[in-house]
Parts: structure tokens; sequence; C-alpha cells
């Protein structure tokens, strides 16, 4: 069976993003200050002290969104709001409403039931799922409770904003256009910002410095991960836009095997009524030499149900694809 058109849209116009830290605290009082080219839309709770209280869940204030913002191309999402650690980047990119179009009806369905029964762990409060279109998530570190995901899709954050309040958030201002809500616990400080276009969730130590305006700012300034990384460069060029993409940094191996000097892997499915062309790919030094069987061997083992009807060296990119069953897979 042929393989279907993937790309839904040219890789030449992606706007890039980053992260970083940016001056003041989500748990702080203030909003942070752009520091790229564009200038940030300031708002009146920007400079105000912390002003939620129990009396905000039944009147909260809302904050003007300002802009329209997008988490399509999700390449200009692909940022760090605290720190890297080096060797762990990861990020998966699944488009929900591309599932919806081409999957069969019970299949999107499963899927909309699973986020559904999650949304409220990923967020910190229930979202609607027939609002979300895709969903980006990023591992970028090794301390326990670190997180970030952007969802993308036509959200109300009004409505959001009062169901946060009333799940413990504190209402803290807003940064460039995106409400700012901020839960503390444990050592752990969860930010949650609101726009009709995109809901950011951010987790990190108490201690962290200003994740979310982290994001946004270097969202704006065009600094993102894959700017800084060849590999994973690398496989988002090649893999464009499809209705599921994952890649990962990989650390130097110290065994000798036939990927061993791999520096990123990933994967992409592009889902059909009830199947899937699922391509697996390594991303290899620019003069590193394979041998065929062994690296097929080696997929079988490691990647099982994986299937290799096609087998493609492209520059840095070694690749295996076929047709799997969507009972057989999982986007999640």
């Amino acid at each position: 069976m042929h393989r279907r058109e993937y790309l839904r849209g040219a890789l030449g116009a992606l706007t890039a993003a980053a992260s970083g830290l940016a001056g003041c605290s989500e748990s702080g009082s203030s909003a942070a200050t752009a520091t790229g080219p564009a200038t940030p839309v300031a708002t009146a709770t920007e400079s105000a002290t912390r002003t939620a209280t129990a009396t905000e869940t039944a009147t909260p204030r809302p904050t003007p969104e300002t802009g329209t913002r997008s988490l399509s191309p999700y390449r200009s999402w692909l940022v760090a709001p605290t720190p890297a650690t080096p060797g762990t980047y990861e990020f998966t990119h699944l488009s929900l409403s591309a599932v919806r179009a081409d999957a069969s009806e019970s299949f999107a369905a499963s899927l909309d039931r699973y986020w559904r029964q999650r949304t409220a762990s990923y967020f910190g409060v229930e979202v609607p799922v027939d609002a979300i279109d895709a969903v980006l998530t990023v591992n970028h570190s090794r301390v326990a409770g670190e997180s970030y995901r952007v969802a993308g899709g036509s959200f109300d954050p009004r409505a959001l904003r009062e169901s946060l309040v009333a799940a413990g958030f504190d209402a803290d201002g807003a940064v460039d256009g995106v409400q700012r809500l901020v839960r503390t616990a444990e050592g752990q400080v969860r930010v949650v910002g609101l726009h009709p276009d995109v809901l950011v969730s951010i987790g990190a130590d108490a201690s962290a410095t200003a994740p979310l305006a982290s994001a946004l700012d270097q969202h704006r300034r065009g600094a993102v991960r894959t700017d800084e990384d060849e590999a994973l460069a690398a496989l988002v060029e090649g893999f464009g836009t499809a209705d599921y993409v994952t890649g990962r940094e990989l650390e130097p191996a110290a065994e000798d095997y036939p990927l061993s000097s791999a520096v990123a892997t990933g994967r992409r499915l592009d889902v059909r009524e009830s199947t899937s062309w699922a391509e697996r790919a390594y991303v290899l030094p620019p003069d590193a030499a394979i041998d065929r069987a062994a690296v097929e061997e080696e997929i079988r083992t490691r990647h099982a149900g994986q299937p290799i009807e096609e087998f493609r060296r492209e520059g840095r990119l070694v690749t295996v694809a076929g047709e799997v069953e969507n009972s057989l897979i999982r986007l999640l």
C-alpha cells in the first residue's frame, strides 16, 4: 500500500520558540518583561500584587487576552521553561483534530475518551476535550515533577479561570496577554497560562524563576530547542507535521551495536481509517556507516511491532516504515 501524503504545510514558514529564565517569579507578583524583538502587550494586572482570594472563586476578575496564538507549528513551542538536563529532552505532539478526521469513529472516540480522563491531571483542571485540537508534551528534565505541556484549540479562559481558582490556583496577573494562575504545594509549583488559542501548563520546583514568562518570552524571540540541537532539528524537519510525532535525544552509548552512535530517535504515525503508517527513525553522526540488515534486526529487537516495509537512508536519518493496525498502537 502506498504511503499517503504526510506533510500538511511547509516547514519553511515555521516560527521558532525557546526557553530560558526570564526576570520575575511565577509565584511572585508581577509579569515578566519581554526581551525579544516583539513588544508584549501590558495589562493593568501585570504590575499588581497577587490579588487572588477566596471570593475570587465566585467573582473572578478576567484579564484581557491579546493577539492570536497557535500550537501550529508545534516546533515553535519546543522549549524548556526551566533548564534542560543534558540528554533527556523528549517531545510528543499529537493532533487530535487530524486523528478525528482520519481515523475510524471508534478509534477517534477512544482517543477523546483518554484525554477526557486525563485533562485534570495534565492541566490542573478539566478541559472540554472537544476544545482541544492538538497537544504538545515536552520532558526536559530528570527532576521529579517537572513537566511542560501546551494544548492548542479554542478555549474559554473565563470558565477555565473560574475552575482553576476553585481548584486552589491563585490568579497572578498576565504575561504577554496570557492569563497566569499559580498553585504551590509540597515544594512544587504548577503554573497555568490561559489564552483563547492555547493552554499552557508547567510543573516545576517551587524555586523556579518565571517558567511561564520564560516559555512565552523565548517562544516570541525564536530560540527554539531545535536551533540548539541539530539532531532534534533533523527529526522535526524529516517528520514534518503528522498525526503523531515523538522524538528524543540519545546519550552516547558505551556499547557497540548497529545504532550505538545515534544521537536522537523518533517515531511518526499517520492515522488512516483502521491502520496507520508508522515510521521509526534514528539520527546518526554525519559520517556514520550502517549495515542495513543489522539495523533492521536491531529495530525488530528494540521496537517490537514496528513494521519494516521500507528502509531509507536520507542524510543523517535512517528510517524504517510500514503499515500497522490501529488496534496495536497507542497515541499517548
